[in-house]
């Protein structure tokens, strides 16, 4: 029988920063037993911390409030990434060797290996997902004993600005925390919200947040592309305030009161909203400011996932608060003509009793949740560390928070990020099983040389060539439908 354990984890969102503790029994089973919230403006933006001290401040109220309630001191917790600069960048390695061969798991771990060694400027490899191997002409997702003299494997790296890690590692010390381990939220909310029959035939998941709004299309069971769009809803939120000049509450509940991504012109009502300074509005123009950025962040969903549409088997899933929108599955069908869409609510906890009163179903707590299931470690104590422990224990552990990992025997592909682990060093040199020794590729390498030596290319997702954020010709269109001047972002 296994011991009891106390699970903490961290989700630093744009709209608000939110902690959750949980227990692992001694039978594997969850309960939870607590949430926290607190709301810090300008703590965070686009998913990333945007101001170190409210950050922490926030950090240390959650952490004080689960203490006091549940008569522990929380000492670790899991913490998520995501935020605009995470993405999926495809790259190749190819290894000529010596003669023919049995592929072994040597062979294909060397190749794991340099591309985990391959250089992304400032950004670093979270987590690599293997794509396909090529064993001689045959392509092929397991290459281990097949007969070649040359194999090229096929991976997307999840990558990120090397300051996301550093800079949440920082705020965890000055709030005297040590980070457990960090996970790719994205792909730990679709391992909870996806189902395996919908990523083997093809889906995406679309995560409507706040800030940002973040793409994961599975093929095959594989992440096959992952983008953080820098707009979400409250974009709509801003525009609502600088169109009708009201402060953002009001602003707010409008959005929530009248907000919807599609109305048929019959049914656009003639009515007047009354707002702040007894004005009154058409109900039509609050109508049009909602409905042009909707339109607008979904005409950038779509050119992410519009050249994977005939491998989405099992359509587009909407999750995410920003999903909650009324009629956002008929904008979508009407814009781009794709039916199969669907808004995912959270899979109904009924493995996690809770004595608490939230709703567990909703999207909001969905990433907190599947950190909760994914951690292992206890993370609090029933008194407080020794001076000096904690500042020894981060150092021999998270101080490593802006490293990847060039091990392939880690958790490749589970969204798991070890942070325990050493930097990605270019001068680095990796023995190639069956062949010769070779150095990790230079950033600007497009192709492998001849011989036995091995090369890496550097294949960015073709979506990645477009900027997210871009106003397309069809964006500007569907903005101009706004009664209101409203600043481009």
């Amino acid at each position: 029988m296994g011991v009891e354990k106390n699970i903490v984890a961290i989700e630093l969102a744009s709209s608000a920063i939110r902690g959750i503790i949980g227990q692992r029994r001694a039978d594997g089973s969850l309960q939870i037993l607590g949430y926290e919230k607190e709301v810090a403006p300008d703590a965070i933006r686009k998913g990333t911390i945007y101001n170190i001290d409210k950050t922490v401040a926030a950090i240390t109220a959650i952490k004080t409030r689960i203490e006091e309630r549940h008569k522990v001191y929380v000492n670790r917790v899991y913490v998520g990434l995501a935020g605009q600069s995470l993405r999926s960048v495809g790259n190749t390695v190819i290894r000529q060797l010596d003669t023919h061969v049995p592929i072994n798991d040597d062979i294909v771990d060397s190749l794991m290996m340099e591309n985990r060694a391959k250089g992304y400027g400032e950004a670093e490899i979270l987590d690599t997902l293997p794509q396909e191997y090529n064993v001689g002409s045959r392509p092929t997702n397991e290459p281990v004993g097949i007969m070649a003299d040359r194999i090229e494997g096929q991976y997307k790296n999840v990558i990120a600005r090397r300051t996301l890690r550093e800079n949440i590692h920082h705020v965890m010390q000055l709030a005297q925390l040590e980070v457990a381990n960090y996970f790719i939220s994205p792909l730990l909310l679709a391992a909870y919200v996806l189902s395996d029959t919908e990523k083997r035939s093809g889906c995406a998941l679309v995560d409507f947040g706040a800030e940002t709004t973040t793409v994961a299309i599975y093929e095959k069971n594989i992440l096959r592309h992952l983008v953080v769009i820098p707009l979400g809803s409250h974009n709509i939120t801003t525009d609502i305030a600088t169109g009708l000049h009201v402060d953002i509450d009001e602003a707010e509940q409008l959005k929530r009161t009248l907000g919807s991504a599609w109305t048929e012109q019959e049914d656009i009502p003639a009515d007047t909203i009354d707002i702040t300074g007894n004005r009154k509005i058409p109900h039509k123009t609050i109508l049009n400011i909602i409905e042009a950025r909707q339109q607008e962040i979904l005409a950038n969903v779509w050119e992410q996932i519009r050249s994977y549409e005939d491998k989405l088997l099992s359509g587009i899933i909407f999750t995410g608060g920003g999903a909650n929108i009324r009629n956002l599955e008929t904008a979508f069908n009407q814009l781009f003509h794709f039916d199969k869409v669907k808004t995912r609510q959270m899979p109904s906890p009924t493995e996690f009793p809770t004595p608490l009163k939230i709703d567990l179903q909703s999207n909001n707590i969905a990433t907190l949740i599947a950190m909760l299931r994914r951690g292992d470690d206890h993370c609090t104590s029933d008194k407080p560390l020794e001076p000096g422990l904690f500042d020894q224990r981060t150092t021999t552990g998270a101080s490593a928070a802006g490293a990847s990992t060039n091990d392939p025997n880690t958790q490749i592909g589970q969204g798991i990020v070890n942070h325990t682990t050493t930097t990605n060093d270019p001068d680095a040199t990796t023995t190639v099983p069956g062949g010769s020794a070779t150095g990790a590729s230079d950033p600007d390498d497009t192709t492998a040389s001849g011989g036995s030596s091995a090369g890496t290319s550097a294949t960015d997702d073709t979506q990645q060539t477009k900027q997210p954020n871009a106003l397309s010709r069809f964006g500007k269109w569907l903005r101009s439908r706004a009664e209101v001047l409203v600043e481009a972002q």
